[in-house]
């Protein structure tokens, strides 16, 4: 179909219409590719966010857990040197003790030297923190004393 236009300025303009029907539907083809390269993009910025989401919430169950293992510290038996221990959540503690010094206290009067009847012993503690796909490793010192004249190891007081 041909349609004829007049117009005082340019003249005869002949439209055919058939010619345009390819030119939409590559219009509506060029239209949607750039809609779902729209879509495709935000479908993976949501799946990063979720994934970062994930790791973060990792990051804090891990970090909640520190004040059990401090608490865990207080009662370890570092006689045993190293060790595992289930914190909930799927966390697990990893741990290896290793002793830096043994101390006998003592302190000058004027009698002479006085020593205290306690040894002080220093461990190292190294502990790694396992959850899902984060892993964490801290080190710490623990003190423990011990009388000198018994014959329990310091774990036992």
């Amino acid at each position: 179909m041909k349609i004829m236009i007049n117009s005082r300025r340019q003249g005869r303009l002949n439209l055919n219409l058939s010619s345009e029907k390819g030119f939409l539907i590559l219009e509506v083809m060029i239209a949607s590719l750039i809609l779902t390269a729209g879509v495709a993009a935000t479908m993976y910025l949501f799946r990063l966010g979720f994934q970062y989401l994930e790791r973060a919430n990792d990051s804090n169950l891990m970090s909640s857990k520190l004040p059990q293992v401090i608490n865990y510290m207080k009662v370890l038996d570092v006689d045993a040197k190293e060790g595992a221990e289930d914190m909930g959540d799927g966390v697990i503690m990893h741990w290896n003790a290793s002793l830096v010094e043994t101390v006998r206290p003592s302190r000058d009067t004027p009698e002479g030297k006085l020593r205290s009847a306690f040894n002080l012993y220093l461990y190292k503690v190294k502990i790694l923190l396992d959850s899902k796909k984060l892993s964490r490793e801290y080190e710490m010192n623990v003190f423990r004393s011990a009388r000198v004249d018994t014959k329990l190891s310091p774990s036992e007081f």
